[in-house]
């Protein structure tokens, strides 16, 4: 109710109090803006069948954010299990999709572990995101290994109109939390490169949750004489972090990522275009958890994991007004090793070489744009894999459109089994509209049929079948008093089977609430609030909204400028987690300089 009198009375505001002259909101990437390129076959949002969120740079400065874990919190359908110290691992699920389910991706490379595909999103700092984009439901037929959709970080590219410029950034929060950046970005002739390091610690939130973490992400770019481009990246994520800690039962992890490209793109005629890439990815982690192994005796347990993937893609693209074809293959080679550092006993040993294929096609037809794809994978693990996709679009009008979509998708949940692929059938129908004055709106209805669930103990391995379905809203307004307001709710049913027992712990309501100020002084006020209700009789709390305040001034000079920031997080001291073990942290405070030259 609060809520929609809020809306209803910025709606009705007069317009001469408004801050600008917009009477709607655009789709993102209407006229004139970049594509969408989440599903590999870029492509406009009003042509766009699949249900993708697109969070800016911009976005991500506001929240005062640290690392993609961070972002996570404010996406529409997205749910965290933990929010804890910056920097410490974190699960997630997508509409009910377990975090294995999800394929994270930088610039298109996966950093997914193998061992369980797990993707530490709290390893990747926000400073090298240029933006990120959402893919809800099934996104096998671009990426293959992505049953409840894909998250692919897109990096910040060189500076093109300076030589010089960058920016240092430093905050400090509560129990000795830190998070120091810089970054150097600019042109010279043909060369452009774009550099950035950073360093995040803090004596951690909760009881044995520190982290330790440093990262440096390096991007180096040429202009070859015609009409291409030569990249070269590198991304160093490091560090140590206490995973939780209850008494007798600690489990702390180290690790290592190392991502390397080299990637190249060219014209080859007017709507014929090139690219390829290859790619190497080294990763390795140190677990060491401690707890009750017997009534009154504490045992140790140590694994030592050693991952690599060797690879690369080519893709051709044909663009034009009326179609926009995709095809491309990828190629890696896997291999994972992990030892029980206390017998010294191998656990998981294994290499694969695994193949995709795909095809994905946009071809226009007045209002409708039809959206075909396909992909064929050999897993050289765990068998092959066709996933299709059909989506198709109906423009409405010139900023409204209809959306249908349908997908197979898979998993692998694991390399240390053969059995380990999970799949699902994912159906949508949705909406987005910006034709309303002052306001933008889109929703979607969902199904996702996931069947071949690995349940139950290694002793005792069962299959199951849920269903998970419901739908999601999202709305954003214009400023009126130079203020906006956005809004998410997102509502999950899931089932065992079409109509068998309820799923517990699917995030059956959750709601993301923003409301943004900005005045003519550069001064800028972020309060964000988030309820998820996790339909859990467990041990988890979830009565409470979690609301975090931000505030940002910024000071222009001739060529520089400061900006002073500000963060309350939890501002109610609010608890809302699905277990104990992993209970969010209490109202903590952190401030902060950044200044941009």
């Amino acid at each position: 109710m609060l809520l929609g009198c809020t809306l209803s009375m910025m709606l009705c505001a007069p317009p001469a109090n408004c801050d600008d002259d917009l009477r709607s909101l655009e789709l993102y990437n209407g006229e004139g803006t970049e594509v969408v390129s989440g599903t590999r076959s870029p492509r406009p949002a009003s042509q766009t069948a699949e249900n993708i969120t697109v969070v800016t740079s911009q976005d991500i400065d506001a929240i005062n954010a640290h690392t993609l874990a961070d972002v996570l919190s404010y996406v529409t359908g997205v749910q965290l299990e933990m929010t804890r110290t910056p920097g410490t691992p974190v699960n997630f699920e997508v509409q009910g999709s377990n975090f294995n389910h999800v394929l994270v991706l930088l610039d298109g490379v996966p950093i997914n572990n193998l061992a369980d595909n797990f993707p530490d999103v709290s390893s990747i700092p926000v400073q090298l995101i240029e933006r990120v984009e959402f893919v809800k439901g099934a996104a096998s037929s671009s990426w293959g290994n992505a049953l409840g959709g894909g998250i692919n970080v897109i990096t910040k590219s060189p500076d093109p109109e300076r030589a010089v410029g960058g920016m240092v950034s430093a905050s400090y929060g509560e129990r000795e939390t830190f998070d120091a950046r810089a970054e150097l970005s600019g042109t010279i002739n043909r060369f452009g490169y774009y550099l950035t390091g950073g360093k995040l610690r803090s004596d951690g939130l909760l009881s044995n949750n520190m982290s330790d973490k440093n990262n440096f992400y390096g991007k180096l770019q040429y202009d070859l004489p015609a009409r291409g481009s030569l990249n070269m990246t590198t991304a160093v994520m490091d560090g140590e972090s206490g995973m939780f800690g209850a008494g007798v039962n600690r489990a702390n992890i180290d690790s290592t990522l190392v991502v390397s490209t080299i990637a190249t793109q060219y014209q080859l005629m007017d709507h014929l275009r090139v690219e390829a890439a290859l790619v190497t990815t080294e990763s390795s982690a140190k677990l060491l958890r401690q707890g009750l192994v017997a009534p009154g005796t504490v045992g140790t347990m140590a694994f030592e994991t050693e991952e690599s993937r060797l690879g690369g893609n080519i893709q051709l693209s044909w663009l034009d007004d009326l179609q926009r074809i995709t095809a491309g293959i990828d190629y890696e080679h896997v291999s994972a090793h992990m030892v029980n550092g206390i017998a010294l006993v191998d656990l998981l040993n294994r290499r694969a070489d695994r193949v995709g294929l795909y095809l994905s096609d946009t071809l226009t037809l007045g209002r409708f744009a039809l959206t075909p794809s396909a992909r064929f994978d050999s897993t050289g693990s765990a068998g092959d894999h066709f996933s299709p996709s059909f989506g198709v679009t109906y423009a409405l009008t010139e900023n409204s459109v209809l959306r249908g979509y349908t997908a197979r998708g898979y998993s692998l949940t694991s390399l240390n089994r053969s059995a380990s692929t999970e799949k699902v059938w994912t159906s949508q129908l949705g909406f987005e509209t910006g034709d309303i004055p002052g306001l933008w709106l889109k929703g979607t209805l969902f199904r996702n049929d996931t069947w071949d669930i690995i349940s139950g103990s290694t002793r005792a391995i069962t299959y199951e079948r849920h269903v998970k379905q419901g739908a999601e809203v999202e709305a954003k307004t214009i400023p009126v008093y130079r203020t906006s307001l956005t809004t998410g709710y997102t509502y999950i049913r899931g089932t065992h089977g079409d109509s068998g027992p309820h799923l517990n712990g699917v995030p059956k309501h959750t709601v993301q609430v923003g409301l943004r100020y900005q005045d003519y002084s550069a001064f800028q006020a972020h309060l964000n609030g988030r309820f998820i209700d996790w339909d859990n009789p467990g041990t988890g709390k979830y009565g409470a909204i979690i609301w975090d305040l931000h505030l940002r001034k910024t000071v222009e000079f001739s060529e520089t400028s400061l900006e002073i920031f500000a963060s309350v997080r939890n501002l109610f001291n609010g608890d809302q987690y699905l277990d104990a073990v992993y209970r969010n942290p209490g109202r903590w405070v952190e401030l902060g300089v950044r200044c941009n030259f």
